[in-house]
């Protein structure tokens, strides 16, 4: 669920109740709810958390990211020494600042969800805020590779960003036609044909954790499946009458977009798409993003800062790096290589992060250079082949993929005009002078006269002589593969092979629940029990551990005259007597090993709950 998601289902009140919420303050003019999604706003809010809303958060992020989780769940994912009460207060005041919320599946248990858009700017909150992700190898702190210290090690070549591998796929598919089976699947020659033209391999996503099965048409490859769940959310490609259908509108919108920004929403698509389905996929995906692009990095230094934004956690969870740039390398956006010393090394060709800054505003464009250009966009030689560099802007590459083949596709694009791109051109209402102009305009030279009497010679063979420049479709499509059509209603553009959630199967709960809820039977527990710190027999010292039990809450003893706090974990019975098992509180001693305690070790002792229930501290 995103940020919206949830904000649509909350009343007027609810909303102002979430907007007043001290912590946000601080961000205005950003309000709630888009300061969730907001990075700036998130640095300023982080230290207005409470303690233990902090350290709850850090786990939600570091552990689950944006996968729904049980109460329990989490209270279990925590390293040893952090007292499960102190993780639910901290939630219960995550959900009262609309940062966690609860949610019911059907009839199932109650789950917390941190919004999936809210994720990646909160794990470069926390990961800000504690301090996490910024040492390497051995302590140091993370430099960048020297450029002319790495050597290539990719035996694939160049590899278009994903956005052009699309364009192209669309291209292919809408030649081959977009009709449908009477099981609403594309042809297997559509689907060929648009699944060569991408990249990305399945064992990439499988190994990200992206299932085979259950995602729609198991026919179509996973690649193909995320492109078509793509086309079908930014409305693309509808449904209507057997068929799907371009949407002049929206797909024009899209090539046209600002360079960088297309590809930067490209990638926060992938990144939330895949991140939901695993947390290991989302955690390592978040500290990719964390490297700046145009820069070579190491991959140890890369692992070590996997490993300590792990911290909170009692069980790691796996490294997701090298799936991560193995996968991000079949989409274009980066590179790999090794250092002298035989170290991966990897570099951004795209800035990772712009994603997330759409929400500030950020314009910064580095990496491929991808914006469009009033220059001349390509040039061609006598015999009728077109060059086309990568800055090429999308709606002219989009018209060259139907008059003219695509030849070889590297920084450099090559197209020639031969018999399958004048047939494709007739179709698409060109004339052999409407096409020479629309060359001309490419190239902002006048043709060779080579090519001239080529497209002359070419246009005749399939109709398209006639001296009318104009063309049917401004976008350069085949009318009889694909007709244009209106943008459509937005419930039409959804499609069974969606690789995303269904998010709207979850319930949002409104429970308003108080501290005091938290501790059952708090009120009949003796208030000398939390509020003196005093000797007791061993019975009651039995009685304040299963209490302590209960509540998963800490107790402060005096062991031989120090006072610390522990968490107990268990009572063990031992040769008819008992002991207490578990581990001194995790702040005070981060690396604490499990120890057991007979009640003759220690004099005094108290209850110590967290936040405002809590009596004296250590």
């Amino acid at each position: 669920m995103n940020v919206n998601d949830i904000a649509s289902k909350l009343s007027d009140e609810q909303r102002r109740r979430f907007r007043e919420q001290p912590i946000w303050q601080a961000g205005q003019p950003v309000y709630w709810p888009d300061t969730l999604r907001n990075p700036s706003c998130l640095e300023v809010a982080w230290p207005c958390l409470s303690k233990e809303a902090a350290n709850a958060l850090a786990l939600i992020v570091c552990g689950f990211g944006p996968l729904p989780f049980k109460e329990e769940q989490l209270l279990q994912a925590a390293r040893p020494g952090i007292a499960g009460a102190e993780l639910r207060l901290g939630l219960l005041r995550l959900t009262e600042a609309g940062i966690v919320f609860a949610v019911r599946r059907g009839w199932g248990e109650k789950l917390h969800i941190l919004p999936q858009d809210s994720f990646f700017p909160w794990h470069g909150t926390v990961m800000n805020g504690r301090g996490y992700g910024q040492m390497g190898v051995e302590g140091r702190l993370i430099e960048e590779v020297d450029p002319y210290a790495v050597e290539a090690v990719d035996e694939v070549g160049y590899i278009p960003p994903f956005s052009m591998q699309i364009v192209h796929a669309m291209a292919r598919m809408a030649d081959a036609g977009l009709k449908l089976t009477v099981k609403r699947s594309l042809t297997k020659r559509t689907v060929g044909k648009g699944a060569e033209q991408l990249f990305v391999r399945d064992e990439s996503l499988r190994a990200l954790g992206v299932p085979s099965e259950g995602l729609g048409d198991s026919e179509y490859p996973l690649s193909l499946r995320l492109m078509l769940d793509i086309a079908l959310r930014h409305g693309w490609l509808v449904e209507r009458n057997g068929a799907y259908r371009l949407d002049a509108e929206a797909w024009h919108a899209w090539l046209t977009q600002e360079a960088a920004a297309r590809e930067s929403e490209l990638l926060g698509h992938v990144l939330g798409t895949i991140g939901a389905g695993s947390a290991a996929a989302a955690q390592g995906a978040a500290v990719l993003t964390r490297f700046e692009a145009g820069k070579w990095y190491r991959m140890p230094d890369a692992e070590a800062s996997f490993i300590q934004s792990q911290e909170p956690l009692g069980n790691p969870l796996p490294s997701t790096l090298e799936a991560w740039c193995r996968l991000l390398r079949q989409f274009g956006w980066m590179e790999e290589a090794r250092d002298g010393s035989g170290n991966k090394t990897f570099k951004w060709r795209i800035e990772a992060r712009r994603f997330m800054s759409r929400y500030q505003g950020h314009n910064k464009s580095d990496g491929i250079p991808l914006s469009s250009s009033p220059e001349a966009t390509a040039q061609i030689t006598p015999d009728g082949d077109l060059y086309v560099r990568e800055n090429c802007p999308y709606d002219v590459r989009w018209q060259l993929e139907h008059i003219a083949e695509r030849r070889r596709t590297d920084h450099m694009t090559v197209y020639r005009m031969e018999a399958k791109s004048f047939k494709r051109a007739a179709l698409s209402g060109y004339t052999a002078d409407g096409l020479a102009n629309e060359i001309e305009r490419f190239t902002q030279e006048p043709l060779p006269a080579t090519v001239r009497s080529m497209i002359l010679l070419g246009m005749e063979a399939h109709g398209g002589d006639a001296g009318n420049s104009e063309h049917r479709d401004d976008i350069g499509q085949p009318a009889e593969a694909v007709r244009l059509i209106a943008r459509s209603e937005a419930g039409d553009r959804l499609d069974s092979h969606a690789l995303q959630s269904d998010d709207g199967a979850y319930e949002l709960l409104h429970d308003r629940i108080s501290v005091k809820h938290l501790f059952a039977g708090i009120d009949d527990v003796p208030s000398m029990w939390l509020k003196q710190f005093r000797a007791y027999h061993h019975s009651t010292r039995r009685e304040l551990m299963e209490q302590a039990l209960t509540w998963r809450t800490t107790v402060k003893l005096n062991c031989d005259g120090v006072v610390s706090v522990f968490v107990p974990e268990r009572i063990v019975e031992e040769a008819g007597k008992w002991a207490v098992a578990g581990y001194r509180q995790a702040e005070v001693e981060p690396e604490s090993a499990p120890l057991k305690l007979y009640p003759e070790m220690w004099d005094e002792m108290m209850l110590v709950l967290p936040g405002p229930l809590g009596g004296s501290q250590p």
